[in-house]
């Protein structure tokens, strides 16, 4: 197949970006032809053409209807780029790209598949979406609450995101010291790690109160941070970490290799209180090896289910989220194959092969059907 997709920026800023790359790699590696039109350079250049990806770009996916000549002088050159690459189908990743997808679908006479990786943002959203043959979302949850804002149950599939596992490889007691040491962290004593977004909705204001409630001295644990902005940026944040001990807490601005702070810790908290659309944090960290405490918030009890329940707190609650942290410091002692279960678990629920498998068939149905046909 022909796909053309679109991503706001050639950079580690979350989730979605990390996701176009992987499976636009997975599906070029599986001969199909990708084109991606990006807003905004930077580092993941490399890995796209690396896989053969044709990029082009800057372009501006921005609408405003209120100038709509202005737009169409926008969309052009997207247009123009559709044309002569011809797609069969266009995979687009943000929803509010919408209206530059359907200038391109209109213009290069192709369909649209809307990969759906998080709630609608206002209620008017779901009727901007009238062109788009069919939805993947990326979680029962997503899918749940975009039915509810009027998409059709028809014209949604749930693939659920997943990881190539070399990414993100297993790490055991060897890998552990390595990437302490490599990172001049502590040998001993107990790691915890949360990265990311760094910010009240995602908790972090719950995991330093819960810390503060754990009482650790810096010889038997340390939490880091992974992520931006800094959290003596935010205020609230910052008042919390003045009143912790000194040396119990280190910050790292955000990285776009976290493998080795993944290895070096022993347990990674993800203490959302906001609904997490998937939740690839907490996948990251089982695929390494490494037990998640995560609260009950969005997706992440579908990430975290089964034997992997236990480890789910209720969000906002800073005294249960400390006793579950503190019940698994010395998990290696105590259940010493829970690195290998989490590991299996994640690769097993969630695999990149099949997941890849899914969505190639999700666009190939919507880029093969008869033009007058439903999808």
């Amino acid at each position: 197949m022909k796909i053309l997709t679109d991503s706001a920026l050639l950079d580690v800023a979350g989730g979605i970006e990390w996701n176009t790359l992987q499976m636009a790699t997975a599906l070029a590696d599986r001969g199909h032809q990708i084109r991606v039109v990006y807003a905004h350079d930077g580092p993941l250049r490399t890995r796209y053409e690396r896989a053969g990806i044709t990029l082009d770009g800057p372009v501006d996916f921005t609408f405003d209807a209120r100038h709509p000549l202005a737009t169409s002088a926008r969309f052009a050159r997207s247009i123009v780029i559709a044309r002569r690459f011809a797609p069969e189908v266009l995979w687009l990743n943000r929803v509010e790209h919408v209206q530059w997808a359907e200038a391109v679908a209109i213009g290069s006479r192709c369909r649209i598949v809307c990969q759906l990786h998080h709630p609608p943002r206002d209620g008017r959203e779901s009727r901007l979406l009238g062109r788009v043959a069919h939805f993947v979302a990326v979680s029962a949850y997503v899918r749940d609450v975009w039915i509810a804002a009027g998409v059709s149950a028809k014209k949604i599939t749930v693939i659920y995101n997943a990881l190539p596992s070399q990414d993100y490889p297993y790490g055991d007691e060897r890998e552990r010291a390595e990437a302490r040491e490599r990172l001049g962290l502590p040998a001993e004593g107990a790691i915890v790690l949360s990265y990311g977004r760094i910010s009240e909705d995602k908790g972090i204001g719950t995991l330093l109160d819960a810390w503060a409630t754990l009482g650790l001295d810096s010889r038997e644990a340390l939490l880091v941070l992974v992520g931006s902005p800094s959290p003596f940026d935010v205020p609230a944040l910052a008042a919390r970490l003045a009143r912790l001990a000194p040396g119990t807490v280190r910050y790292v601005p955000a990285q776009e290799d976290v493998v080795p702070y993944l290895h070096a810790s022993d347990v990674v908290v993800v203490p959302s209180v906001a609904p997490e659309a998937f939740g690839r944090v907490a996948s990251e960290a089982l695929t390494s090896g490494r037990p998640v405490v995560a609260t009950r918030a969005g997706a992440l009890g579908e990430i975290l289910a089964g034997p992997m329940s236990r480890f789910l707190v209720d969000r906002g609650d800073a005294r249960q989220l400390a006793s579950r942290i503190s019940s698994l410091l010395n998990w290696r002692e105590a259940e010493p194959h829970l690195g290998e279960e989490c590991h299996v678990w994640a690769t097993s629920t969630f695999p990149f092969e099949e997941t890849t498998s899914r969505l190639e068939r999700a666009l190939a149905r919507v880029a093969h059907a008869p033009r007058r046909g439903r999808v």
